[in-house]
């Protein structure tokens, strides 16, 4: 008996890694089949002769320190006006996703293997070498989230709704905790993290409207940073770059003229019920039949980018000039303030 079981162990555990189907939507490829399909241009500032990046812009202002010891290179504390930037990003972003109806949840940094599995995330490391999650060392069956998605999910885990409940749309605010490493100079300091915030956008609904769902999160991500006001494309994601959970996905990258690239600053996916099936979320309709539920996920905001994009994209000859839909979040005696740029 204990063979046959240990048999089907191994058997459940290939089973896990098989990735959800793609929508017939979506193109066949690499990176490089990308299919922009918005795009909002940057209108440079014709007083601006050469556009610095976020950490020079800040260099002068001593609100940006990197404390080596608790996680590196990639390691960052905030202090005084870039604190008050991101707080005022969050506060703004959440007011656009609160106002559409979602319900604020929060959710644990703290997780089981098994969940961030059954959300999609390969525990087997990417190249051999570099881990994909934090474990626990005391606590080896646990690790610490790389997004408030999977603690969502954890919270669904095992429960059944009423048809009429769905779609129900969640947000939870969360620290994200990635062991990533950078590709290129342009990706140094802030671009790259090993923790962030983020605020992330989750819906379990009825399959027939997941594609709703999805789309809804892309229209939100978009007026996020219309209402900004920075320069941004939306990318429908071929299918080597969908990941394992997701059948349909869209990123959105923001201009950062300082670095002169699109960066990612948020993503969109539709994982159907590949989700739903591994941790046992399901509906049941009108007749009492029991289905999966379709779960959708999105990034409302991702702090240190959409800040990186923010400070690079408003600053001025003289500093930096908040975009007028966060002034309202930030203090009175720093929301029209010009920092002054440090010199070369």
């Amino acid at each position: 008996m204990e063979v046959y079981q240990n048999l089907w162990n191994q058997f459940y555990s290939e089973a896990l890694l098989i990735p959800n189907k793609s929508d017939p939507k979506v193109l066949i490829g690499d990176e490089s089949k990308a299919k922009t399909i918005f795009e909002a241009p940057f209108i440079p500032n014709s007083a601006i002769k050469e556009y610095r990046t976020a950490e020079e812009i800040v260099k002068s202002w001593r609100s940006v320190l990197y404390p080596r010891r608790s996680a590196g290179g990639r390691s960052y504390s905030l202090i005084g006006p870039v604190a008050n930037l991101q707080s005022a990003l969050f506060s703004f972003v959440k007011d656009i996703v609160l106002q559409k109806g979602f319900i604020e949840v929060q959710v644990s940094d703290v997780l089981p293997k098994v969940i961030t599995q059954a959300c999609g995330l390969n525990v087997r490391e990417e190249d051999g070498v570099h881990p994909i999650q934090y474990s626990l060392t005391d606590f080896p069956s646990m690790c610490l989230s790389g997004t408030a998605e999977m603690g969502v999910a954890q919270t669904l885990e095992g429960r059944t709704f009423d048809e009429a409940e769905l779609p129900l749309f969640l947000v939870a605010e969360s620290r994200c905790f990635r062991p990533e490493i950078s590709k290129s100079a342009s990706e140094a300091k802030l671009y790259r993290v090993h923790e962030f915030n983020k605020l992330e956008m989750f819906a379990i609904c009825r399959p027939d409207q997941s594609s709703v769902a999805l789309d809804e999160f892309v229209q939100i991500q978009k007026n996020i940073w219309n209402q900004l006001g920075v320069a941004y494309r939306v990318l429908d994601m071929p299918s080597e770059e969908l990941g394992a959970p997701a059948s349909r996905k869209f990123d959105l990258e923001a201009y950062m003229p300082g670095r002169k690239l699109f960066g990612e600053v948020s993503s969109a996916s539709n994982c159907t019920d590949y989700q739903s099936r591994r941790l046992g979320i399901k509906f049941k309709d009108s007749n009492g039949n029991l289905s999966f539920v379709h779960t959708c996920n999105g990034t409302a905001l991702a702090s240190t980018r959409a800040m990186i994009a923010v400070l690079e994209t408003f600053q001025t000859k003289q500093g930096f000039e908040p975009p007028t839909a966060l002034q309202k979040y930030l203090p009175k005696d720093r929301s029209k303030q010009k920092l002054k740029i440090s010199p070369v």
